[in-house]
């Protein structure tokens, strides 16, 4: 037995994952197991992307003031 033995010699689980994957009547986005935090992560950091994105819009437009 190799030092690599344990890399390679791995059991097969395609079958059991397409089974789960295609019986699952969820959104394809949704079907993985953290797939819920991934996206609602994905959307936390998104929105607060935008609005730094629009803070920073309206502090341009405004400009500063002359006083």
């Amino acid at each position: 037995m190799g030092v690599l033995t344990p890399l390679y010699e791995k059991p097969n689980h395609v079958l059991e994952k397409q089974r789960f994957y295609q019986n699952n009547p969820n959104a394809l986005y949704f079907r993985g197991p953290r797939q819920r935090l991934y996206i609602g992560t994905y959307s936390i950091l998104f929105a607060g992307g935008m609005l730094a994105t629009l803070f920073g819009v309206t502090s341009l437009v405004k400009g500063k003031s002359s006083e």
